[in-house]
């Protein structure tokens, strides 16, 4: 539970510049870092005019996210696929590898995600002063009019604000509420075990008879009921014969398959979502900076806003 409520653990120190802390971060995405470069390598070998195998695979893989790009950039943004694939990717890799249970997912540090936002937004404000100079960057502030100018520098630092925290926070809540089911569920485990394990496993013993005796009825009058109670008095009546015979002593039972099924929805799917929702965010941002050549001529063009 410390692992997600309590924060990144601080392994060490650098004695460096007032100390630079070594998190459960840092490890994480440096060995998210590490497993990218070596899949780039490994799927970059041997590659053959007439694909066959891993190598359709990627180029499959390749040709959606350039397909993707293409599609929200625009066909003269293409060379952005690269930078769009490592962001992707680092996101997914870099929440899935929370699921070994000993590291925590490098998204659900508000410090990892929000780096990924002001770069993109770093790369914006490059595009804009490339495009208008730096003069036509800053009167981009005062447009429409002057007053609005607190507004729209309100705007250009919420940018990378909002991509980061709509990230940061759907991994790391998830990650949280996963935790508290879990501990709930161990505690209600142990509740439940003691009370079945009581003098000795009597009880259990009572509840294992009381399912044999259902069954043996449900095989004369073939009732769904008689057989679905036969089922919960026979689980129940062997867990808690085993509690008493103290096997299962200090057992989670409750806490087996419902944070899994959370994690699937949590650790999985919200995962891929916030991964291509960051992902289209960047490229419908970066995009806003680069239109198209024969706009960047004409006169009306002035600095994008998100």
């Amino acid at each position: 539970m410390d692992l997600q409520v309590n924060g990144a653990f601080i392994y060490f120190e650098i004695p460096i510049f007032g100390g630079i802390p070594i998190t459960q971060t840092t490890v994480s995405f440096f060995l998210v870092t590490v497993l990218l470069c070596w899949a780039s390598i490994y799927l970059g070998k041997g590659l053959k005019k007439r694909p066959d195998g891993k190598q359709v695979l990627v180029e499959k893989g390749v040709m959606m996210l350039r397909n993707m790009v293409v599609e929200t950039m625009g066909e003269h943004n293409v060379h952005w696929t690269p930078f769009i694939g490592t962001i992707f990717l680092s996101s997914i890799c870099g929440t899935l590898i929370g699921l070994t249970g000993f590291l925590r997912s490098a998204t659900a540090d508000l410090s990892c995600v929000a780096v990924w936002a002001v770069m993109v937004s770093v790369i914006i404000w490059y595009n804009n002063i490339k495009h208008n100079g730096f003069v036509g960057w800053l009167k981009g502030f005062t447009e429409p009019i002057v007053v609005m100018t607190p507004m729209n520098i309100v705007s250009e630092i919420a940018q990378p604000l909002s991509m980061a925290f709509r990230h940061f926070g759907n991994v790391a809540g998830g990650g949280v509420i996963t935790t508290i089911i879990y501990a709930a569920l161990s505690a209600a485990s142990a509740m439940v075990l003691n009370l079945l394990g009581a003098n000795g496993g009597l009880m259990g013993a009572a509840l294992l008879v009381a399912g044999i005796v259902l069954f043996v009825l449900y095989r004369k009058n073939k009732k769904k009921v008689s057989l679905v109670f036969a089922i919960l008095c026979g689980v129940l009546g062997l867990f808690g014969l085993l509690q008493g015979l103290g096997v299962l002593s200090g057992v989670p039972i409750l806490a087996y398959g419902i944070p899994a099924v959370l994690s699937c929805y949590f650790d999985l799917f919200s995962g891929f979502v916030q991964a291509y929702v960051f992902s289209l965010l960047t490229m419908v941002y970066i995009a806003g900076s680069l239109p198209e050549p024969e706009k960047l001529r004409q006169p009306e063009f002035v600095n994008s806003k998100s």
